[in-house]
């Protein structure tokens, strides 16, 4: 019900049942504190990533999602959609983005490194046992893309179930091969360049399309594509830029206009109030002095 309300929120307006008199009044402007800055500029990160690995959490305030809105954003010149900032701000916010999930990236590969460099020595098994650690593996594998399924629907107490049974396997694997374990697995995994992922250089190609397919990847897919698109077509924060349009979307020189004018008849009126001071002392020091 509230998915359904919130979608005809978007295309009809908040206003949609209220009477046409005052339909105007309460039509939400896309400058409105409730709507989302980042949608309106063509990406919310918020929406994006909800329920993956690089979950951002929810909009503080600002969270409505306005077709409209969005529409009447997108009328806009590029200047004159500068002038509001908001692209500046979603630009700064992916470029933040951007640079954690890098980090991790290069944080994983250093560990992938490091345990490929404590490579033990192998164990040869015979082909009974490396047919039954095969076999163990394949189960593993089906779990794990279980597992993720179930973490992505949301249901975490049963993909908490699998990840015991996954730690059943690993040790039963484990206790198979012994030292083998360690630098075989370690080194057939790859870190994914794009989300951060680790992969495995033996993943069926069933499970690669789910990893390309999935929210997390094409999450951060697009995050990608867009902050290299803003870098090019808005580009950095001028030094010392501030937005030239107010809260209520007026242009700020108006309202500063508006206040040198007040600023202006204060002025007046004050020395007008003085000059009216000073001829009523004229007034009464001339009457006293031809009382006297």
């Amino acid at each position: 019900m509230d998915a359904a309300r919130a979608l005809l929120d978007s295309l009809m307006g908040a206003e949609r049942n209220a009477a046409l008199e005052d339909r105007e009044k309460l039509r939400r402007k896309f400058w409105d504190r409730t709507v989302c800055k980042h949608y309106l500029c063509g990406l919310c990160p918020y929406e994006l990533l909800a329920q993956t690995r690089s979950d951002v959490g929810e909009h503080k305030t600002a969270a409505e999602h306005d077709l409209r809105c969005k529409q009447e954003w997108e009328s806009l010149t590029a200047e004159e959609r500068k002038e509001y900032g908001y692209e500046y701000d979603l630009l700064e916010w992916m470029e933040q983005l951007v640079r954690q999930c890098d980090e991790r990236i290069a944080m994983s590969k250093r560990r992938l490194e490091e345990k490929e460099e404590e490579k033990p020595i192998e164990k040869k098994l015979s082909e009974e046992e490396a047919e039954k650690v095969l076999q163990l593996r394949a189960q593993m594998d089906q779990l794990i893309a279980k597992a993720e399924n179930l973490g992505e629907e949301g249901k975490v107490e049963e993909s908490m179930q699998i990840t015991a049974q996954i730690s059943g396997l690993k040790k039963q694997i484990e206790n198979m091969t012994q030292l083998q374990l360690g630098p075989s697995t370690d080194r057939a995994l790859v870190v994914c360049e794009i989300s951060g992922n680790l992969l495995s250089s033996t993943d069926t190609e069933d499970r690669k399309a789910r990893h390309y397919a999935g929210r997390h990847y094409q999450g951060w897919t697009k995050v990608r594509e867009k902050l290299k698109e803003m870098r090019e077509t808005v580009g950095p924060r001028p030094t010392g830029w501030k937005p030239m349009r107010s809260k209520d979307g007026r242009r700020r020189e108006r309202d500063n206009d508006r206040d040198r004018d007040r600023d202006k008849d204060r002025d007046r009126r004050e020395r007008d109030a003085t000059k009216d001071r000073d001829r009523d002392r004229d007034r009464d020091r001339d009457r006293d002095r031809y009382l006297r």
